[in-house]
This record gives structure tokens, sequence and C-alpha cells, in this order.
């Protein structure tokens, strides 16, 4: 699977990337064996066999810039830890290298992520949340129309979501 942006391509990691996930691995903290990255990406493509129309179990994409080969960072949506008030939770998470931050390309990560979760997958909603710390991400998440709707009592971290409704009259009022 790859989706595209203005600068990114976002794709399903194969073996063929293998010597890629392994110097990503352990984001921000190193590379990993490449006995290590093959088992990440029998992970990962296991998840996304347990993805279907209306329901996303997991699903994580390397980030490249376009007509580049190396990951740049990691997105995707993740419903493996459902909430007890509320199992069918979809999280947006998104991950980008050092050297490439403050480019927008969180951004286009989290609008296209939003995109394919309501016009291809056909979700009902998407949740988000950060560290209260960290402003560019809270941003990202308000650039693209979540809304914020509580602060985290333990961890006062904000809690984003965005809903098929709000993103139709979003698209709707950018007249795409």
């Amino acid at each position: 699977m790859e989706l595209y942006t203005n600068d990114l391509f976002l794709k399903t990691v194969t073996y063929d990337d293998i010597d890629e996930v392994a110097r990503m691995g352990e984001f921000e903290k190193g590379s990993i064996s490449l006995q290590e990255a093959k088992k990440s990406i029998e992970n990962m493509q296991n998840n996304h066999k347990q993805n279907h129309t209306g329901y996303i179990y997991h699903l994580c994409l390397a980030i490249y810039e376009k007509n580049k080969n190396s990951i740049i960072g990691w997105c995707g949506l993740d419903g493996t830890e459902p909430n007890p008030e509320n199992p069918n939770r979809l999280e947006i998470f998104y991950m980008i290298d050092k050297e490439y931050r403050n480019k927008g390309y969180a951004t286009q990560c989290a609008a296209k992520l939003i995109e394919y979760a309501f016009e291809i997958v056909g979700v009902k909603y998407v949740n988000g949340g950060c560290n209260k710390y960290n402003i560019a991400s809270k941003n990202v998440m308000g650039n693209i129309g979540m809304l914020l709707y509580e602060f985290d009592k333990e961890s006062g971290g904000p809690s984003f979501y965005i809903d098929n409704e709000i993103y139709k009259k979003l698209k709707w009022l950018r007249n795409e």
C-alpha cells in the first residue's frame, strides 16, 4: 500500500525495505539487527491483514521523501489498545526523524491518514493525543481539523478527535 502527499510517500514495508527498517528500527534510539527488522516487518504485515472495511487494527507506514530511498519516519493508525469505554478507539500516530522536522511532513502524513481512514476504510472517528509539552504535535492535530476535547487527568496531555461528519464539513469548506 502506498499513499502520496505533496512531498512524501507513505508505504507498507516489505522485505525489500529490510535494511531501512533495521536502520530506523528503534526510532530515535538506533538501528536493530536484520533478524529483528525481519520480525518487525512480519508483525506489521500480520497487523495489516487484520484491517478491513470500517475497521483498522493497526496500520504502520514508513515515511519517505519523494524520489528518495531512506525512511525518515513512521506514521499510522492504531486500534490495538481499545479503551473499555470505547472498544473501537483508533489513534493516529506520526514520528519524524529530527533532521526532517519543521517541514510540514507530520501535517502531510496526518492529513493523508485521516483521508484514508474516512474515505477508503470508512471508520467513524479517529483520536489523537500527545505529551503536554509537545506543541508541534498538538499543532499538527489542530491543523488537520481534529478537535481538542480534554486533557488527560494524569499527564495533562491534550486529547483530540475527528469524526466523519467533521471531516466532510472541513473538506467541503476547503472545496476539495
